[in-house]
């Protein structure tokens, strides 16, 4: 008996030893993402700001969407058919044993996004960083021959380490990255690898001159009646933003996908369009990023169209459903930010308060991600809005119910039918 208990005492400490040095491994290789992902995003950040600030010098550059939509259209349609499915496929690359984010995502993700910024498309820049450094990541896991269980973990630190990096918001990135895996369960062992790579990457892109723009803390937050059903109604509002964008986005896709047969031609159509909107809308303001427009919803600015939240979302949905490469996240933060200065001049409630409700609650409620988001609206606002964060980002994801950004990809597809 005492060498059998002695032979489980040594079986044990073995196994402990093990998960304790394999999570030390895990850490240490966290520390290393981020150190690269901060490197990458501050990089990548500093290249679309180049190609927007070009677009704005130059203002011609705008007539040349449908030609940068060839462009975009002809290099993912000979060369992406692999990495088809964006985001979506580097959060299903982590659940499926033999998923893998090709490495070619890298190179064609940053092409594709800053031609597309460069001639105006209406994309955002988050889901290009989280592919970048994800494909990088990926590949080197796979060089080094790493289990699946280490390469999952690592795919996880490498979509915080984006996510901290790119918006300067080091504990939602890591939040994110555990959050968006809806498809089954991480083990624990995800969650200090997934923090230590945001935390890394957020100072080293703010270190290398990353422009992380400080925003307005929200205080003086009294929880009265006025405020509260304000709050809920602009919740509800703010859910449905995100349903009709999502919705918009996937039938611009289906349209073009029935209609035009040769992918390179959709996303030439998609220019055309957005030339037209931008027609119609007789502003470029809704080009690109259009973080001007978020800023100017966030403190109040006037002139601000009323209709500058639905503008917003149409022209991101024809640019992304088209086929330009980008991101869904700032746009919404952008969509949600403009809809809630709009219900606060409605309502003759606080325009900054409300701007920043929407701005975390739109994209809560479409990438069903409510606690990153409500950390979204500490680290971007301060605590003093605590008590409207939480059920604005509750209400709204509520209401937007299972619709997401997040389809899943061809990977998960192909693997769900040969298992």
């Amino acid at each position: 008996m005492p060498l059998h208990c002695a032979a489980v005492v040594v079986k044990a400490t073995r196994s402990l030893f093990a998960r304790s040095r394999t999570a030390l491994l895990h850490l240490l290789a966290a520390a290393v993402i981020g150190v690269g992902g901060g490197f990458i995003a501050a990089a990548f950040l500093g290249s679309l700001n180049w190609a927007g600030t070009t677009r704005e010098n130059y203002a011609w550059l705008v007539y040349f969407l449908p030609l940068g939509g060839l462009a975009v259209g002809l290099l993912y349609h000979h060369f992406g058919q692999p990495i088809a499915g964006g985001t979506s496929l580097v959060l299903d690359a982590v659940h499926v044993p033999d998923g893998e984010v090709p490495t070619r995502m890298a190179p064609m993700i940053w092409a594709g996004s800053v031609l597309s910024h460069l001639v105006g498309a209406s994309v955002g820049r988050e889901g290009a960083a989280v592919q970048l450094v994800a494909s990088t990541v990926d590949d080197s896991s796979r060089r080094m021959r790493l289990p699946h269980a280490s390469r999952r973990v690592l795919l996880v630190a490498a979509i915080a380490a984006a996510f901290g990096g790119l918006f300067g918001v080091p504990v939602a990135g890591g939040l994110f990255a555990l959050e968006a895996q809806r498809r089954s369960r991480l083990h624990a062992n995800a969650v200090a690898p997934a923090l230590v790579a945001s935390v890394v990457a957020n100072d080293i892109a703010r270190r290398v001159g990353a422009d992380h723009r400080h925003l307005d803390a929200i205080t003086g937050l009294s929880l009265s009646w006025p405020l509260v059903w304000r709050v809920v109604v602009a919740a509800v509002c703010f859910g449905l933003v995100a349903v009709a964008f999502i919705q918009m986005e996937h039938r611009v896709k289906d349209v073009f996908a029935r209609t035009v047969k040769y992918p390179p031609l959709r996303p030439v159509i998609g220019g055309v369009l957005v030339l037209i909107l931008t027609a119609l809308a007789g502003t470029r303001a809704y080009l690109g990023i259009s973080t001007d427009l978020m800023y100017g919803a966030l403190t109040g600015a006037v002139g601000i169209a009323s209709a500058a939240f639905a503008w917003k979302l149409i022209f991101t949905a024809t640019s992304l459903g088209s086929g330009f490469v980008g991101g869904e996240m700032f746009p919404l933060f952008i969509m949600g930010a403009l809809a809630g200065a709009q219900f606060a001049r409605v309502t003759d409630a606080s325009i900054p308060l409300f701007a920043a409700l929407g701005l975390i609650a739109v994209f809560a409620a479409a990438s069903n991600t409510p606690v990153t988001c409500i950390v979204i609206g500490i680290e971007l606002f301060g605590w003093g809005g605590l008590g409207a964060y939480i059920p604005a980002v509750l209400i709204a994801v509520a209401v937007s119910g299972d619709h997401t950004i997040y389809k899943p990809s061809p990977l998960l597809k192909t693997h769900t039918a040969t298992h």
